[in-house]
């Protein structure tokens, strides 16, 4: 390669990255926002809602439109905190048409760097679409010997069953046993195996600050540090 080919080369992933790190750190518009929720269905949005629980602990909005707004006024909805929450609920179109990414860049990035949603939220998301109707309502009723009778409604969701085990402290994400035996008496052991693998993880005992997650990780010994002058800039993403 020549110097000018070289040259070309650095400034041409130097501008990828800039534009990059401006994504990333710029707050999302209330058009984007509207977008986004229009978009989702019902299941979606609940999935959306759970997800994030742990990162607005101190708030309950009521729907997703609410709970995106505090987290952008808050400065945890970059483009690549957005991304997450969007691949978390497998809908790759709108990563490709609002935010002009795809599924396999925003796999990179998670692999690279902290998550906005913590992997016990993941995890429990994951059960709940390897759950048919039968065996959520086989769980609700198992759990009545801890939650009393008549606490969770038959037709509740696997996602309500779980937040109404959190409110009695019956799970958290180092408390799984009683979901794991309640696996294993409906005979879903691919899913008790599943949480086993997840605790041997060591994910359940170690918290990621969602401040930081919604942040690329920077140091003055990174070249990309330098680049923080993009913030500057003005931000958006691109039609």
């Amino acid at each position: 390669m020549n110097l000018t080919a070289s040259w070309l080369s650095v400034n041409w992933t130097g501008a990828l990255l800039q534009q990059f790190l401006g994504r990333t750190l710029c707050m999302m518009s209330a058009e984007v926002i509207h977008e986004v929720e229009e978009a989702l269905d019902k299941d979606e949005k609940e999935m959306l809602l759970f997800l994030c629980r742990d990162v607005a602990a101190d708030v309950v909005p009521p729907n997703v439109r609410d709970l995106l707004d505090v987290l952008n006024e808050r400065g945890k909805l970059s483009a690549v905190a957005l991304a997450e929450l969007l691949y978390r609920v497998r809908r790759f179109d709108l990563l490709k048409r609002i935010l002009k990414m795809d599924k396999t860049a925003v796999e990179a990035h998670l692999l690279r760097h902290p998550h906005l949603v913590s992997d016990y939220r993941v995890l429990m998301t994951e059960i709940g679409e390897d759950l048919d109707e039968s065996d959520v309502s086989s769980l609700i009723f198992l759990m009545r010997d801890y939650t009393g009778r008549g606490k969770i409604a038959k037709d509740k969701s696997f996602l309500d069953l779980v937040i109404e085990l959190e409110k009695l402290n019956l799970i958290a994400p180092d408390q799984l046993d009683l979901l794991e035996k309640c696996l294993k008496n409906i005979h879903r052991i691919d899913l008790k195996t599943k949480i086993q693998k997840y605790k041997q993880s060591g994910s359940g005992t170690s918290y990621v600050n969602a401040l930081q997650a919604s942040l690329p990780n920077l140091s003055l010994k990174d070249p990309s540090y330098n680049l923080r002058v993009s913030l500057e800039q003005p931000c958006g993403i691109p039609a």
